[in-house]
C-alpha cells in the first residue's frame, strides 16, 4: 500500500499518519471519559488523529464537521439527524427510535423534525441511543456550536455526561479559548459547571522530526531534496504539519524542492489568515503584524496601530482586540501585557510584510 504523506486531506489511517502514536494511545484511553477535548491550533492535524482513531476503534461512530453556528432549530435537528443517521449504519439503532414523535426512518436514513409541535426531546433520543450500547459522537471544530442553540447542547452534553454512560464525546477545537466559552464549565449557570472534562493536546513537531517528515514524504515520490532547502523550510514552517504537507504537496507537483516555494507558504499563510479575519476589523490584522514583528506589550502595540491608523487608539478597544485574537487561538499572553503569535508560520508570514495591512 502506497503511503502518502503530502496528501493535504485529513489521514484516515495510521500508516499515512506520521508520528502521532502518543496523541492516538493518549485519545483511545480517555474513551472512557463522558467528553473529551482534542485540541491544538489551526492546521496541526487534530482531524487527522481523530479520523484514525474512529476507524480503528470497533465502535459505532458519528462524526459531524461543524463550519457554522446553530442558530436555528432547523439547523439543530438536522445535526442531529446526520448524526443518528451514521450511527444507523454503523450499528443499527432504527428499531429503538421507531415510533417516537417526530423521528422519521427511511432505511439507513433517520430524520427528526424541528417543527415547534413536533420536534422530540434530543435529550431522550441519546437516552434510546445509549440503550443501544457503545457510541462515540464527535464534533470536530466544536466551538462553533456556540451561540443561539448552545444551551441546548450544552443541557445534552449534560445529561449524557450523567446518564448515558456508553455515550462519549470528543469534540475539537483550534480556538480553545472560544470552546471554553462555549462549554462554561466555570460559570454556575452552565450545564456542565464543575463537572471534569478530559483534554489531549496536540503540539507542533520538533525541528528533527519535521526534517524526518519532509525527507520520508520525498522519498515516497523518490524526490531528491537539498538539506539546506529541508532545513530552510523547517526553520520558516516550524512543526505545523499542514504548512508542512503545503510545501511537500507543491514540490511534487512542480517535480523539484526549492527554496521558493516556502515562500508561497508563508504567502498562502497570510492569505490564509486575512480571509479567516474579513468578518473582523482590519486591526486584528494589524494587532497580528505588530506582535509579528517584536511589538509584544501593550504598549508597543498600541504605540504600533496608532502610527498604522494615524488615530487614537483607545484602552478598551485594544483590550477587545486581543480578547478577540487570543479567544480564537491566534495569539497568546506569555507574561503581564506581552503577546505572542501561537502559529509560528503566521508569525514568519506577517514579519516579511509590514506594510501590507491597510487600517
Amino acid at each position: 500500500m502506497l503511503v502518502v504523506y503530502f496528501d493535504g486531506r485529513p489521514k484516515e489511517t495510521r500508516e499515512d499518519l506520521y508520528d502521532r502514536e502518543e496523541e492516538l494511545q493518549t485519545l483511545r484511553s480517555s474513551l472512557s471519559e463522558p467528553i473529551v477535548l482534542l485540541t491544538g491550533i489551526r492546521r496541526i492535524g487534530k482531524t487527522s488523529i481523530l479520523k484514525v482513531l474512529l476507524n480503528e476503534v470497533d465502535i459505532p461512530y458519528a462524526l459531524m464537521d461543524v463550519r457554522l453556528p446553530l442558530a436555528s432549530y432547523r439547523s439543530l435537528y438536522s445535526t442531529f439527524s446526520e448524526i443518528l443517521t451514521q450511527l444507523n449504519r454503523k450499528e443499527r439503532v432504527k428499531h429503538v427510535l421507531q415510533g417516537i414523535k417526530g423521528v422519521s426512518v427511511f432505511g439507513l436514513s433517520v430524520s427528526l423534525s424541528w417543527d415547534r409541535d413536533s420536534r422530540t426531546s434530543l435529550i431522550q433520543l441519546m437516552d434510546r441511543v445509549c440503550g443501544v450500547g457503545r457510541a462515540i459522537i464527535a464534533f470536530d471544530e466544536a466551538q462553533n456550536m456556540r451561540g443561539k442553540l448552545g444551551y441546548e447542547v450544552l443541557a445534552l452534553l449534560a445529561h449524557s455526561y450523567d446518564y448515558c454512560k456508553n455515550i462519549s464525546f470528543i469534540l475539537t477545537g483550534s480556538e480553545l479559548g472560544l470552546l471554553y466559552d462555549f462549554l462554561r464549565l466555570d460559570d454556575p449557570s452552565s450545564p456542565l459547571y464543575g463537572r471534569h472534562i478530559e483534554e489531549v493536546r496536540v503540539g507542533r513537531f520538533n525541528a528533527d522530526r519535521s526534517l524526518d517528515f519532509l525527507e520520508r514524504g520525498f522519498q515516497q515520490y523518490n524526490m531528491r531534496a537539498p538539506r539546506d532547502t529541508l532545513e530552510y523550510a523547517v526553520d520558516k514552517l516550524d512543526g505545523i504539519v499542514g504548512w508542512l504537507t503545503e510545501f511537500g504537496h507543491r514540490c511534487v507537483r512542480i517535480g523539484e524542492v526549492r527554496k521558493e516555494v516556502v515562500d508561497e507558504v508563508l504567502e498562502l499563510a497570510i492569505r490564509t489568515v486575512q480571509r479567516e479575519l474579513s468578518r473582523f476589523s482590519k486591526l486584528n490584522l494589524a494587532v497580528i503584524e505588530a506582535i509579528s514583528n517584536g511589538y509584544e506589550r501593550w504598549s508597543e502595540i498600541k504605540e504600533y496601530l496608532e502610527r498604522k491608523s494615524r488615530r487614537p487608539v483607545y484602552d478598551a478597544e485594544l483590550r477587545r482586540h486581543l480578547a478577540s485574537l487570543e479567544k480564537r487561538g491566534y495569539i497568546s499572553r506569555i507574561d503581564r501585557g506581552k503577546y505572542a503569535i501561537v502559529d509560528p508560520v503566521v508569525k514568519n508570514a506577517f514579519s516579511k510584510n509590514q506594510r501590507r495591512t491597510q487600517v
